[in-house]
This record gives C-alpha cells, sequence and structure tokens, in this order.
C-alpha cells in the first residue's frame, strides 16, 4: 500500500490506527488454537478474547513452540484441520509452558459488528514495543525543523500489514553524479522504517532519489539499526518496570532525532556520491556479457526470474555497464513494483552493489 502523505496526515493516520490496537501478556496455556489454526482465543476462565489467527502470529507462535510452518501449511492444505488445532493445543497446554507468558498483539475490533478481532503477533516478553505513534512523535518535531529551513518532501510512505516507511527527499542538497547520463542529478534523503510486528528493527539510513529515472536507492551501510528487544530473566521474561521502559523510549526518541539529522549532513551526502563516482567508473570486465552478469548478479542477491529480465531490460536500454549501471537497474524495478516491502528491499539491493568494492563487485559479475 503506497501513499502521498503530509508528515500531519501520516501522523494523523497512525494515531487513528492506534486506538485499536491492543496487547496482551498472558500464559501461554491461557491460549486455544481452533477452525484449523485460523483462529486463536485467550481465556483466563472468567473472560475470553478471541480472533483470526494471522499467518504472521501463526508462524511465530508456532516457531516458539518449534512447530515448522511449512508442516502447519501442508496439513491446512490437506484439509487437517483437526491435526493443525492438536498440534498446537498440546505444546500450549502443556506443563513446561506454565511459565511462559506471551506478548500478543492485536487488532480490538469489538467495538464493530462488522469485523472480527486480528492477532497481529506472539512475541516473547523481551519484546520491546515502539510502535508507530512512538516512531511518528519522535521524528514528527525533527522533520518539521528540517523544513523550516529547507524544502522536504515525501517520495512516498508505505503502511503494510507488517510496516511502516516513510521516504523523504530534501529538494536543495541535489549533487550530479558522473556518470554517462548527462545531468545525472541525485537528491539527499532519508528512509525511516518500523515494525510493530517483529519484522525488522527501527531503521533510520540515507535514502538517495535520482532524478533520471526517479529511483530510490539505500546505500548507507552504518544506517542505524534498533531492535525491539530488551533484557530478560532466565525465563525470558522482561524484568524493567515501567518508569525504566519509558525512559528507554525516550532515550530512543532522542537517538532517532539525531540520526536523522545525520542523514541530511552536507559532508556525509558528499561522500556517498563520491561512492556513486567511484561505481560509475568500475565498468564490468569486457569479457563477459552484459546480459550474463545480470543473471548472476540475480542469484547473488536472490532476485525472482520476473526480477531478473526486468532488471535486464532495464540495463540494455541504458546501456551502462558500470557497477552504478547495475545497481540502477535493480533499482528501477523497485520503482516499478507493486509490493512495497520488496521495493524497499530492491532499493537497498542497489545501495549493496554500490557498497561493494571493486573485486567484490567483478567476482560477482564473473560468477556467471
Amino acid at each position: 500500500m503506497q501513499n502521498e502523505y503530509t508528515i500531519e496526515e501520516l501522523a494523523q493516520r497512525v494515531r487513528v490506527d492506534a486506538e485499536r490496537k491492543r496487547d496482551f501478556i498472558a500464559p501461554t496455556t491461557q491460549a486455544t488454537v481452533f477452525n484449523g489454526g485460523a483462529n486463536i482465543m485467550l481465556s483466563d476462565g472468567s473472560t475470553n478474547y478471541d480472533g483470526i489467527f494471522s499467518d504472521n502470529a501463526r508462524r511465530q507462535l508456532g516457531t516458539h513452540l518449534g512447530i515448522p510452518s511449512q508442516y502447519i501449511e501442508k496439513l491446512q492444505a490437506r484439509g487437517m484441520d483437526e491435526l493443525v488445532d492438536t498440534n498446537f493445543n498440546q505444546l500450549l497446554h502443556s506443563p513446561v509452558e506454565k511459565a511462559t507468558d506471551r506478548l500478543f498483539r492485536t487488532y480490538d475490533n469489538s467495538s464493530s459488528v462488522q469485523a472480527p478481532n486480528v492477532f497481529r503477533s506472539a512475541h516473547s516478553r523481551s519484546f520491546l514495543t515502539f510502535d508507530y505513534v512512538d516512531l511518528m512523535d519522535g521524528v514528527e518535531p525533527v522533520l518539521h525543523q528540517i523544513a523550516d529551513k529547507q524544502e522536504l518532501k515525501f517520495i512516498s510512505t508505505g503502511l503494510t500489514d507488517d510496516k511502516l516507511y516513510m521516504k523523504i527527499v530534501f529538494p536543495n542538497m541535489q549533487l550530479q553524479v558522473r556518470s554517462k547520463q548527462v545531468n545525472d542529478i541525485v537528491e539527499c534523503g532519508v528512509i525511516i522504517s518500523n515494525s510493530e510486528t517483529g519484522h525488522g528493527s527501527i531503521i533510520v539510513k540515507q535514502f538517495i532519489y535520482r532524478l533520471a529515472c526517479l529511483n530510490g536507492m539505500t546505500v548507507d551501510e552504518s544506517g542505524p539499526r534498533r531492535r525491539h528487544v530488551g533484557s530478560a530473566n532466565a525465563r525470558g521474561e522482561l524484568d524493567y518496570q515501567s518508569d525504566t521502559i519509558i525512559s528507554m523510549k525516550q532515550t530512543l526518541t532522542k537517538q532517532l532525532r539525531d540520526h536523522v539529522l545525520d542523514c541530511v549532513n552536507e559532508d556525509k551526502f558528499k561522500a556517498t556520491v563520491a561512492k556513486f563516482n567511484a561505481s560509475a567508473q568500475d565498468e564490468l570486465d569486457p569479457s563477459v556479457e552484459p546480459e550474463d552478469a545480470i543473471e548472476s548478479v540475480g542469484k547473488k542477491f536472490s532476485l525472482s526470474d520476473s526480477e531478473v529480465k526486468q532488471a535486464k531490460r532495464s540495463l540494455l536500454e541504458d546501456g551502462d555497464y558500470s557497477r552504478w549501471g547495475f545497481a540502477n537497474a535493480i533499482t528501477n524495478i523497485a520503482h516499478k513494483s507493486e509490493d512495497y516491502d520488496r521495493a524497499t528491499e530492491l532499493q537497498e539491493l542497489g545501495g549493496n552493489i554500490i557498497n561493494l568494492n571493486p573485486k567484490q563487485w567483478q567476482r560477482v559479475a564473473l560468477a556467471a
């Protein structure tokens, strides 16, 4: 899902969504799976709370119990619903599980007669919640601070089932890449992302926007990542008091501010473009056919057959067989992808090619 938001609109959307999110910390012995793994219920003996058992939550709880997701999917595909439930419930209600609390994250739709509750994810108690509303509280003030001094533009925002993305550029910060492309201008920006459901760290990285093809690229190898994990005791249960957790979130909020400001540092932007200039001079070995090299790149970076075909078409049309050209062939796929999560991964893969040194790049290209 891709939308164009202002800072205020995105913050409002996040805060509205936050109102229906509800977390539970409960012993796994209180959980019961039913309807062939399609639903789950928490019960403390007097109160029941049930809902859809999302694929993500089912995989996460299955991993905790030692149930392979492929096994469950195979049972479901064969209509063996009772066996799916038995696998989960026998382990959930075993004596070993009595001392094990889990954090269940849900969408509470109890106020609506149209929509059931949804169990979004299942985590250990050491999972530190830092939600989208926390992220917006951290970055919204610093984005306004930057916007007061220079133009700020949201290239795109993504709100998928498991992640929030913000891709922002600052059009006043432009430099030219010395490539085969005439007036190959790039703009400095920042990508900010987070997951509430265990699908990634809190990330703030430099994001580069190429005007020639409107492609984005993430190139910051040292960008900060903050995992959603706190300290835990021997049973894996979080020992932090509430005031400690509040203090940790406040510290993280300040770190987010500093990292965003670092991404728009002029010297850092110049250093990134210097990498681009070097990659633009790093031509493919003449003994290697470009078509073979892009096939090799596809294998190295786990591109699908369709993605390799698209990258090959883009590469040959552009005619730039340098490392810079190959990186842009990958990010061009991202520009056309309808899957926002995958598009972001491809933008990072383009940056990974830039971050290869010449010897590493030739090894990748020659692997064909």
